[in-house]
């Protein structure tokens, strides 16, 4: 990563959320940008295999809540590791606001929030780039905007030691989409990941071992390719050019190799 240039390049965060036939949906990005000012224009860039594409498609707004440094985990846990596919992601959080164009806006953990109204599409194969005039905005909070870097140092749990838990000397099971890990002999058949909501079967048996290694380092050698966007990882020596990530969906182009 440290010889790659794209890696220099300076990314915000933001909960870009839409509405479609009365749902609400959301998900992370980190392509949010100003693209004029006379008019007032942003761009969003997002993939197809998103929910949130799909809405922003057929309604034709968004609003970006651009997220703070004052953000927790939990904010990414919930709009970046799980599928508005599978679940309602605004189900029991109430740190929004309905904006004008009728989507939502996240208070809590952003400083601001800017509406787009589309008046542009361009085709880019897995995503689409979505131009948009600025419509409603308004500042929430004076603290700084995250970006990637903040997020990695300083909100991103770090990861852990695997194998047997000390405390209970219990085996650990881990989801293999997120990382999740439970704690105990035996994984309930109907147990749901809390985190990304994948079943059982997408878990792993973790067995003790001398020479636990940390998430993110293969134990048996192998490539690990982290996806720079939301911390999931493949484990492969290459990883597919039409690799698309499971938890956020953005491309191969955003993984890195950990060696």
């Amino acid at each position: 990563m440290a010889d790659n240039p794209i890696y220099k390049l300076t990314y915000g965060l933001f909960v870009v959320a839409a509405n479609c036939g009365g749902r609400d949906n959301a998900c992370i990005t980190n392509t949010v940008s100003q693209v004029t000012s006379e008019p007032g224009r942003i761009s969003l860039t997002v993939n197809k295999a998103n929910l949130t594409h799909d809405m922003i498609a057929q309604s034709g707004s968004f609003t970006a809540s651009i997220i703070s440094q004052k953000a927790d985990f939990e904010l990414f846990k919930r709009f970046g590791f799980q599928s508005g596919r599978d679940t309602d992601k605004f189900a029991g959080f109430a740190d929004v606001k309905r904006v004008s164009n009728g989507t939502l806006a996240v208070t809590n953990g952003t400083n601001s929030y800017i509406c787009g109204e589309v008046c542009q599409t361009v085709d880019l194969g897995t995503h689409t780039m979505f131009i948009a005039d600025i419509g409603e905005m308004a500042m929430l909070d004076a603290a700084r905007s995250a970006d990637y870097a903040y997020y990695l140092e300083n909100i991103k749990p770090a990861p852990k030691a695997v194998g047997t838990d000390e405390a209970s000397g219990k085996t650990i099971w881990r989801c293999i989409i997120c990382g999740y890990e439970y704690i105990g002999e035996e994984l309930p058949a109907d147990y749901i990941c809390p985190i990304c909501k994948h079943p059982a079967s997408d878990f792993e048996k973790v067995t003790p071992s001398a020479e636990a290694v940390p998430a993110g380092v293969s134990g048996n050698g192998k490539v690990i390719w982290r996806c720079t966007v939301c911390g999931y990882e493949y484990e492969g020596e290459t990883l597919p050019d039409d690799y698309v990530c499971p938890i956020c969906g953005v491309d191969a182009a955003n993984f890195e190799k950990v060696t």
